[in-house]
Formats: C-alpha cells, sequence, structure tokens
C-alpha cells in the first residue's frame, strides 16, 4: 500500500536527522539508510520534492545543495559515492571515477560512474554505471564508506578510457605524490598482459616523472617530447659563482634553454608576478634564454617547436 504519511512542512528534528546522516555518508545516503530513520517512499518523494534529496541512481541519493554547489568534478565524486554505497560487496570504484576520487587530473570527465569486481563475476552496465571485469585479485582500500580500486589499476583504467597520455598525467601526479612507484605500475602491466590497456600503460611508463608538477608541465613535456627534445623537469639554476637562481620548469638537455609552463593560478600576487620578472632577468643574465608557454600554446605543437628553435639559435 502507498504510504499514507501527508505531504506537510518537514519537522525540523527530521531535518536535522537526514543532515546528520548525509553527513557521516560524505554527502551521500541510501534507500536503507532513509529506511532506517522511518522515512517511507512518500516523504522520501516528499525530501526530493523539497529539493533536500536527489536521486541519482537506484536506492542512491546525494545531498541537493551539494549537488547543485560542486564542481563537475566534484558532482561526479559524489554521485559516485552515492551510488557505489548500493554496490555489493567485491566491487570497487574504478577507472576514471577513481581517478576523480583519489584528485589525480584527468583531461575529461566520465560521462558514467566507473566500477571493477575484485572478484569473478559479469561485466554490468546500465544508464548509471558501469562494472568491470578483469581485477581479479587486485586490492582496495576503504573510502567514505566505499571501496576504492589501488592507484596502480586506476591508472590501467585511465589509459583504458582516455589513451596514453591521459595515464601519464595521472601516473605523473600518482608519482608526485607518493600514491604508486613504477615498480607498481610495472608489475600491474605484467599482471594484467590481457587487459584492453596493457599496450597503453607499457607506454605510458616509459613515459612517467615525479618530478612533473601539474597537469600542464606533463603535457608540455609529453610535447616536447614528441617535437624530439629532450626536456629535463625541475632544473635548480646557479650563477658563476654558485647562488641560487631558481629551479626551472624545464631546461632542454645539454642546452641553455629554460621552458616554464605558466599555469593560471602559478602567480597568486602581483608580488609572485615581480619576483618571477626578476628571477628570469637572473637567468638571462646568466645567459639562459627562457621560453614561456600558457595553456593555448599547448595546442600549437609547430609554434612551440619555432619557439624552442628560435630559443636554441639565441642561446650561447
Amino acid at each position: 500500500m502507498p504510504d499514507p504519511t501527508p505531504e506537510l512542512p518537514i519537522p525540523p528534528a527530521e531535518l536535522a536527522s537526514l543532515r546528520h546522516l548525509l553527513s557521516l555518508g560524505h554527502g551521500t545516503v541510501t534507500t536503507p539508510d532513509l529506511r532506517a530513520l522511518g522515512l517511507g517512499t512518500a516523504r522520501i518523494a516528499l525530501l526530493q520534492r523539497h529539493q533536500i534529496l536527489l536521486r541519482v541512481g537506484r536506492s542512491a541519493f546525494v545531498d541537493h545543495q551539494a549537488d547543485a554547489m560542486a564542481s563537475p568534478r566534484e558532482r561526479h565524486v559524489l554521485q559516485a559515492t552515492a551510488v557505489a554505497r548500493t554496490w555489493p560487496a567485491g566491487v570497487a570504484l574504478s577507472h576514471l571515477s577513481a581517478a576523480l576520487a583519489l584528485e589525480l587530473p584527468v583531461p575529461a570527465l566520465p560521462d558514467q560512474i566507473h566500477g571493477c569486481r575484485l572478484g569473478t563475476g559479469q561485466h554490468r552496465k546500465n544508464d548509471v554505471y558501469t562494472i568491470h571485469t578483469g581485477y581479479v585479485g587486485a586490492s582496495s582500500s576503504s573510502w567514505h564508506g566505499i571501496e576504492l580500486l589501488e592507484p596502480r589499476f586506476v591508472i590501467m583504467g585511465v589509459a583504458e578510457e582516455l589513451g596514453r597520455d591521459a595515464a601519464v598525467m595521472a601516473a605523473d601526479a600518482a608519482l608526485h605524490r607518493e600514491l604508486v612507484t613504477v615498480d607498481e605500475l610495472t608489475a600491474a602491466c605484467e599482471a594484467r598482459p590481457n587487459h584492453p590497456a596493457h599496450a597503453l600503460l607499457e607506454r605510458s611508463i616509459e613515459l612517467v616523472d615525479a618530478r612533473t608538477e601539474s597537469p600542464g608541465e606533463t603535457r608540455t613535456r609529453l610535447i616536447m617530447l614528441g617535437l624530439g627534445f629532450t626536456p629535463v623537469p625541475q632544473v635548480v639554476i646557479r650563477d658563476k659563482q654558485g647562488a641560487f637562481i631558481g629551479r626551472v620548469d624545464f631546461l632542454i638537455a645539454g642546452t641553455k634553454v629554460v621552458v616554464e609552463f605558466d599555469g593560471m593560478t602559478k602567480y597568486a600576487s602581483a608580488q609572485d608576478l615581480a619576483d618571477e620578472k626578476r628571477r628570469e632577468l637572473r637567468l638571462q643574465r646568466a645567459g639562459y634564454v627562457v621560453v614561456r608557454l600558457v595553456w593555448t600554446d599547448l595546442a600549437h605543437p609547430e609554434r612551440i617547436r619555432r619557439l624552442i628553435l628560435d630559443a636554441l639559435a639565441a642561446a650561447p
């Protein structure tokens, strides 16, 4: 029979209990959670109509306000957390969904929530999520009340979904934060010789570098490698007296050409910009030629080639 609960304003005590439950679930609740509060079908529908809860999957709900205020990346993680809480044991958040949960950079957002079976079972896909197979024996960790696939296989999933360069970007960040090692990535590759992303991950491992400090730097480095240059990341430059000038994003090996990638947030204040100009002047006085790149340059590799070749011609 339909729940007879009348459509009345939500009592403050009930709302407080729900807010507490959402807090415990990191902004998520499931139908069993709501039933445990004594909320029936009609009451749950009322909470949705009042835009307190947003249904994001079967038996999965998120805080409507938190969802509305979230960035696209945050929204995916919030909804993925809610949906993953409804999965059976032995299924972990994976691929791009897990990469976003780990705050690894990925160049595109997934159009579905991704999970994987840590044991045997069938591939499953619906309008909300895909559960992959092929990860028998992989480990996971508990995160926000759900299971999260280990980082080395998350990066393999990024390679599967978005290709080599995206995997290198995620792997650089994971290595820099010490979430994974090159040996662990190699072991993951060797453990899954028949995985669809095996060859892609192999090529990615050859290109990763833990010294790279941002997604923009990863893309810059890959472009320069593709153009035939040899960029060395995070090189300390000193003057002839041995005094520290600065640490540069890249030095073209065997030359005095510095390449700097200027992201949108690199200079947080006018003082930061002034300090950077002084540093560049000191580099120039020490005989270095500085090439500066921004995000728009990365879409034009030939422009980058010309800038570096011009700098090489001008360098002592």
